[in-house]
């Protein structure tokens, strides 16, 4: 599951990465700017290399989850990240959902991961 998650947020970030590019809004709710647009063109990238194996993995949904989670949280007390770029509540409410999955799928899938490890030592 957590490969599959990995995959679907690597090619969803890309894909919002290469739309920033033609679009300056989405839906009315998610707007692109240049950091934006780089930002989700490299994260995808990564998810997409990452659901590779089990460990990269789980390595990304954990590093996303912890990155989007303190964005989406960001974003709701500075709008304006700090001059940096604009964030829509909308942008924040989904980017707290992306990482709040990926702290769930990284952190159950590790542990599962482990527990299966321990077992086939012991076999």
């Amino acid at each position: 599951m957590v490969k599959a998650y990995a995959g679907v947020v690597g090619v969803l970030f890309l894909l919002l990465g290469v739309i920033g590019f033609f679009m300056k809004e989405l839906f009315g709710m998610i707007h692109f700017d240049l950091t934006h647009n780089i930002i989700h063109l490299v994260f995808g990238a990564i998810g997409i290399a990452a659901m590779r194996t089990d460990d990269n993995a789980v390595r990304f949904a954990k590093s996303i989850g912890v990155l989007y989670v303190a964005l989406g949280l960001l974003g709701m007390v500075s709008p304006n990240m700090f001059g940096l770029m604009h964030m829509e509540n909308a942008e924040n409410v989904i980017h707290l959902i992306i990482g709040v999955i990926g702290l769930y799928l990284g952190f159950t899938a590790a542990q599962t991961i482990q527990t299966i490890k321990l077992k086939s030592k012991m076999n």
